[in-house]
């Protein structure tokens, strides 16, 4: 165990001194908590054998179940449980029972500090932002350059005194899932609906770059979405069926948890950035991630993995929406090819 220093001009928390229980409060979009998981890794070395209760949206529960080689139990944020939503208050007394030592923020969110507080956390460390500083024992400064995973993992080294010098990769293990009994290459794309903005990758441009793939090489089209894409995928997969390209749509089929097991289970990934993507490099599949205009810069959220190869948009458009366009389709099928090789 590493011993008490000084770290950001407060005292460095000694885990002989954490008693009861951790709780990790998740970020609320799936890739973001996929790339909490080396952290929680560092948690697990710090505290072996510790109680460690990972807050998560009940919506992401199945994702987390995959998380493979980690010691932790979920627990439901029931302030965000679809048919009975429960106070802020509400949840702090539930909170209270638990008798938690330690929290560790991984978002900046107000309430939630407000939350560790209500529920007399002793030990919180959050991301000095948002005005909550005061209510953190240990603020740490965020460096808007870090990639995310590094983020969260500065989180949990700073505060602990800094006692490691390395990070391993996020890992989900998936439930086996037979999609087909042919030979054939299965490859899961996913371009995301026209709900996902700058970073939806047009229908039409997809067709034409799979119909570029169907004729090189001999792969299963599945395609993926939630609920709400099913009717873009189902465009896509009907200029599909017009060239004779074999599609299956599974958007809005699948849970989250078997959405997992679906990506696992192909053998290459075609994905715009997206949780798909941080699914696909977690479970080691190799994936063409395309990036145009992303929520955060792609460098900060980007795979570490060698596995999944990045094709970025090089437009001079000023329209938000044209600018993944730029990505043409005979590039995609090239860069397919070459990521088999």
């Amino acid at each position: 165990m590493p011993k008490t220093r000084k770290s950001m001009s407060v005292t460095a928390i000694d885990p002989h001194q954490v008693s009861g229980p951790i709780l990790v409060v998740l970020p609320r979009y799936i890739g973001d908590a996929i790339n909490t998981l080396p952290a929680i890794a560092l948690l697990n070395e710090l505290y072996p054998g510790k109680k460690i209760y990972l807050l998560v949206r009940p919506y992401m529960r199945e994702v987390l179940e995959r998380a493979h080689g980690y010691d932790f139990e979920l627990l439901d944020d029931t302030r965000h449980q679809a048919d009975k939503r429960v106070s802020l208050f509400g949840f702090a007394r539930t909170l209270r029972a638990f008798r938690c030592s330690m929290a560790v923020l991984f978002r900046g969110s107000l309430t939630d500090a407000v939350l560790c507080k209500l529920a007399r956390i002793r030990y919180v460390a959050g991301y000095a932002q948002n005005g909550r500083t005061p209510l953190l024992s240990h603020p740490l400064k965020v460096n808007q350059c870090h990639h995310y995973i590094f983020r969260y993992c500065r989180l949990v080294n700073d505060v602990h005194g800094k006692p490691f010098a390395q990070f391993a990769l996020p890992r989900l293990k998936a439930n086996t899932r037979s999609l087909t009994q042919t030979k054939s290459r299965t490859t899961g794309v996913y371009i995301g609906g026209k709900n996902k903005g700058s970073r939806h990758y047009p229908a039409k441009l997809a067709a034409q770059a799979l119909l570029k793939i169907h004729q090189q090489s001999s792969t299963l089209f599945y395609l993926l979405g939630d609920p709400s894409e099913q009717q873009d995928m189902e465009e896509l997969k009907q200029l599909l069926d017009a060239e004779g390209v074999q599609a299956t749509n599974l958007a809005g089929k699948t849970s989250l948890g078997e959405l997992v097991d679906t990506i696992a289970a192909m053998d290459v990934m075609i994905t715009i950035d997206s949780g798909p993507m941080h699914i696909a490099a977690a479970c080691q599949v190799p994936t063409l991630a395309l990036s145009g205009l992303g929520t955060s810069p792609f460098s900060l959220v980007a795979p570490l993995t060698p596995l999944c190869h990045n094709i970025t948009s090089q437009s001079k458009s000023l329209r938000e929406s044209e600018i993944i366009c730029a990505i043409e389709p005979q590039y995609l099928a090239e860069q397919y090819n070459l990521l088999l090789k």
